[in-house]
Parts: C-alpha cells; sequence; structure tokens
C-alpha cells in the first residue's frame, strides 16, 4: 500500500494536518479564484456605488452589497461566500467532496459578503455558534490583541476577570447582553 505524502516527505509535512492545509490552500487559490463560476458571479452581480474614497478621481467604482450585513462596498472589500459554507478537508477521504463543494456550485449558491462578515460568518460556522456571537468573540479578541481589553471592562463598568481567558468570556457576555436590549 502506497505511503501518504506526509509519511514519504515527512521533512516537508510534519504531520497530516499540514499536508491538508497545504491542499486546502492550494484548492482554493488556484481552484476557487481562478473559477468562471466566481468570476461570472462577479461580473453579473457587481453594481456601480458611489465612491467611498473621498480622494478618489471617480464619483462611482464597481461594487456589491453584502447579504450578511446589507451595505455596499467596493469590489475589493467584498468576498465571494458560498452560503452554505464549512466544508471541511481534514483527511483524503474528504478531498473529492471538498472540491467539489468549492468548486462545483452555481451562482445562486453564491453571494457577496463584506471581509468582516464573511469571517464572522466563517467563525460561526466553523464552531456552530451564531452569527452574533461569532461577531462578540471577533470583538474580544481584537480587544485582548490591542490590550484593551481591561479598560474596555472598567468603562463598561464590569471588573475585569483575573486572567485573559475570563476576560474575553466578560466581553463576550457583555457585547451579547447589549445585542439582546437592542
Amino acid at each position: 500500500m502506497k505511503q501518504p505524502p506526509w509519511v514519504t516527505h515527512n521533512k516537508i509535512w510534519k504531520t497530516q494536518s499540514s499536508f491538508m492545509s497545504f491542499l486546502r490552500g492550494g484548492i482554493r487559490r488556484s481552484l476557487w479564484n481562478k473559477s468562471p463560476i466566481k468570476l461570472e458571479f462577479i461580473k453579473n452581480n457587481r453594481k456601480k456605488i458611489p465612491n467611498p474614497n473621498p480622494k478618489g478621481r471617480v464619483s462611482e467604482v464597481w461594487g456589491a452589497t453584502c447579504y450578511i450585513c446589507g451595505q455596499d462596498f467596493p469590489l475589493n472589500n467584498v468576498d465571494v461566500d458560498h452560503l452554505e459554507g464549512n466544508h471541511s478537508l481534514r483527511s483524503m477521504d474528504d478531498l473529492q467532496s471538498f472540491i467539489e463543494a468549492i468548486v462545483c456550485v452555481t451562482e445562486d449558491q453564491l453571494g457577496f459578503a463584506c471581509k468582516e462578515c464573511h469571517k464572522c460568518k466563517s467563525m460561526a460556522e466553523k464552531q456552530g455558534i451564531s452569527l452574533e456571537r461569532a461577531r462578540a468573540e471577533k470583538t474580544a479578541i481584537l480587544l485582548q490583541k490591542e490590550k484593551q481589553d481591561v479598560q474596555w471592562l472598567k468603562e463598561n463598568g464590569i471588573i475585569p476577570a483575573s486572567n485573559s481567558a475570563k476576560r474575553r468570556v466578560q466581553i463576550v457576555e457583555k457585547l451579547m447582553e447589549e445585542k439582546e436590549n437592542e
């Protein structure tokens, strides 16, 4: 029986996971980014929007409406999203279904999503949480990355917890509470 690439080329790919990551990236960069279906979707669904750049030389640019938040963005600020996402490629057994899910789509299975909404939707699908919770998690992560979590908690009347993980939970819970009260 033939050995898998991460075994025969263990200096290149240390684990099966690293090989699967290589495959996922290659499929997304080559097959998905250059997909004629994706490119046709963009051509058929883009629209002219007011140029958001105040120093821009033209009054309108090509853009799209995010199907999640409903806002218009220039094309370079949106992604073409699979409406049904979270396709897994963790083993060689997943390879055919992953490729089919990524590239064998129709235009009605795609939508424009702004970069932020796309990241949140991907996180929500991956972790099995709501879009609102994913947004809260992303906000908490950003606050911690910028070392502003303690200050944010104090400004929101919360005594900061003793460690980073607990503070992240505090931020997420506060943001979810605010969302529910809207």
